[in-house]
């Protein structure tokens, strides 16, 4: 215990360039080893930013959380910012929230906060259908289905609805009577909960 001491006072001493310090440490502590003495040690000096009288400083590059993020983006759509829920959502997307995607694609798709554009919608489902997001997987699977800002592929349309009916999306089923077989529409209705 004496030694945790010790070492604390000798590193005070050296940080603050104080011999005295060191030496009042060491005989102080009852050991018989001559005295620590340490060069002063100079360092730069640190300049602090003053606190504000408001209370203690915001970091202004904080990360804003995920679900906040979200929740500030739904309210600017809501309100029809739809150029500040594109900003918002995307900074989501560079996140990988498949969600944030989906709704950049529904936005493209509808030209609300830019132009509308069905090859750029196409792309942010494909973006979160890839990583599995029902939605995206369903409007992916209509945009194949119609042929809007993608080649028109059915069997493309169907494989997506089916993966999409699969965990329950709502409307996939119907997607899926549209174009599927009678046998796995049955199937696929008999899974949702």
């Amino acid at each position: 215990m004496r030694f945790r001491a010790k070492a604390a006072a000798v590193f005070v001493a050296a940080m603050t360039g104080s011999a005295a310090v060191a030496q009042a440490a060491s005989g102080s502590a009852g050991f018989s080893s001559p005295p620590v003495t340490s060069p002063p040690v100079t360092s730069p000096p640190v300049s602090t930013p003053p606190l504000s009288s408001t209370g203690p400083q915001v970091r202004l590059n904080a990360p804003v959380p995920t679900d906040q993020l979200m929740d500030s983006g739904l309210a600017a759509f809501h309100r029809g910012d739809h150029v500040e829920a594109r900003r918002l959502f995307r900074q989501l997307a560079q996140r990988g929230v498949p969600a944030a995607e989906t709704l950049l694609g529904t936005m493209a798709a509808n030209g609300q906060g830019g132009a509308q554009d069905d090859a750029v919608a196409a792309a942010w489902f494909l973006r979160a259908a890839r990583r599995g997001y029902a939605p995206a997987q369903m409007a992916l699977a209509d945009s194949f289905s119609r042929g809007r800002g993608v080649k028109q592929d059915r069997a493309r349309a169907m494989q997506l609805a089916r993966a999409a009916a699969d965990q329950g999306q709502p409307g996939a089923a119907q997607i899926v009577a549209r174009h599927g077989s009678p046998q796995h529409v049955a199937l696929v209705v008999a899974r949702r909960p």
